[in-house]
């Protein structure tokens, strides 16, 4: 039965190959030609993370006719759809200095547009675009600018405000400030690192108490993480203190204590916010602060790296022929995977060699956002399916798992 299993397991590592190195060429950067953008009504295929697609964009152009109008729009809301993504995928120090290509090689990147809740006059074109560009096109575009970029999205991160003021804390109650700092921040979902804040309403409130989030009760927090479709918890614990080395001046502490499946870490940010007269208006840039220097934070962390070809070649433990389909979808789809080779297979394990773009922190990171660990076992790279890190050694030591 097993062997009849192993010869089926070998078929298709032979037919992986192909979209290993399809992977493979996304990390040449040439920046694709040739073809329009096809335009329809439907949605546009692939996974509801792709990191290249802009969805929503809504535009509104009046022209001569309603021909004019709608062509106008389309060649609005595309080059409004490659100016986010290119801010997406860069840091912000870079924005001033990204590409700005002309309308015509725009329409050379775009893989495929979707237009929804049309509306035309004689003049006017009003409509909703989803807009997805090529990936090497894009590629190509910031390397020749010499710009370095991210492409992994990390998992969705929910942020708990909990604000302290003398004795007092505070996380879903009507005086928390600091969760309506929160609340005013642009918390995009289609960014690189999505952050979500809880509603606040009586399911939260009966499910996690602030006393409960700062001390790290694992079943509350699991029980929050769970509802709102999250693995990882962000607490964001804001301090209002008075700094007398200052003369008294009302200053405000942010430490972020982190929850996941990696564990609980703590991080103590270097902020130093003068409160003044104005508590809301200074916790609103402290909060806006906390997400730009996360959101960049991230990026650097899993940049992508086209200098050198780098390699590593790792063992995959296996249970049975699910476990290897599910090992090779998710390395097909790891932004920083090049390309992978499988070059045998047991029972047991197969060993696989990743072509990467980047260094093994960055990979092993960029790896978890898959439910992909990769470790480190006496010496050699263990590449397991999440969940299963219990059957590590007990020598194992990790680089990193990516638990934001």
């Amino acid at each position: 039965m097993w062997h009849r299993a192993s010869c089926i397991l070998g078929l298709i590592c032979l037919w992986s190959v192909a979209p290993a190195l399809a992977q493979s060429g996304q990390g040449k950067g040439a920046v694709a030609a040739g073809g329009a953008a096809a335009v329809g009504q439907t949605e546009i295929a692939g996974e509801g993370d792709d990191v290249f697609a802009v969805r929503g964009l809504a535009v509104d152009v009046t022209a001569e006719s309603a021909v004019e109008a709608r062509r106008e729009a389309l060649r609005e809301g595309q080059r409004r759809a490659l100016g986010q993504i290119l801010r997406r995928l860069t840091l912000r120090t870079d924005h001033l200095s990204l590409p700005d290509p002309d309308d015509e090689v725009i329409a050379q990147f775009v893989a495929a547009v979707a237009v929804a809740k049309e509306k035309t006059s004689t003049v006017r074109y009003l409509a909703e675009l989803t807009v997805r560009f090529k990936r090497n096109a894009v590629r190509g575009l910031l390397r020749s600018a010499g710009i370095r970029f991210s492409e992994t999205r990390a998992k969705p991160i929910l942020v708990l405000p909990v604000f302290e003021k003398g004795a007092a804390l505070s996380l879903f109650e009507d005086s928390n400030v600091w969760r309506n700092a929160w609340g005013g921040v642009d918390l995009r979902e289609d960014s690189l690192l999505p952050l979500r804040l809880p509603i606040g309403d009586l399911k939260d409130i009966t499910t996690l108490t602030a006393d409960a989030a700062l001390a790290g009760k694992p079943q509350q927090l699991q029980n929050i993480a769970r509802r709102y479709g999250v693995e990882n918890v962000v607490v964001a614990h804001a301090v209002l203190g008075i700094d007398l080395t200052s003369g008294g001046v009302p200053r405000v502490q942010v430490n972020l204590l982190r929850f996941g499946p990696g564990g609980k870490s703590t991080e103590v940010l270097d902020y130093s916010v003068n409160v003044g007269n104005d508590l809301e208006a200074a916790l609103d840039r402290l909060a806006l602060r906390v997400v730009v220097d996360q959101q960049e934070q991230w990026k650097r962390r899993t940049q992508l790296s086209f200098g050198t070809d780098t390699s590593l070649s790792a063992q995959v433990p296996l249970s049975g022929l699910r476990d290897w389909l599910a090992v090779r979808k998710r390395l097909g789809a790891v932004a920083m995977v090049r390309s992978f080779k499988l070059l045998g297979i047991s029972r047991q394990d197969a060993q696989v060699v990743i072509d990467y773009l980047g260094d093994p922190d960055s990979l092993a990171v960029s790896l978890a956002q898959r439910d992909l660990n990769l470790a480190r076992v006496d010496g050699f790279w263990v590449l397991r399916l999440a969940g299963r890190e219990g059957e590590a050694k007990d020598g194992a030591k990790k680089t990193g798992t990516g638990a934001q």
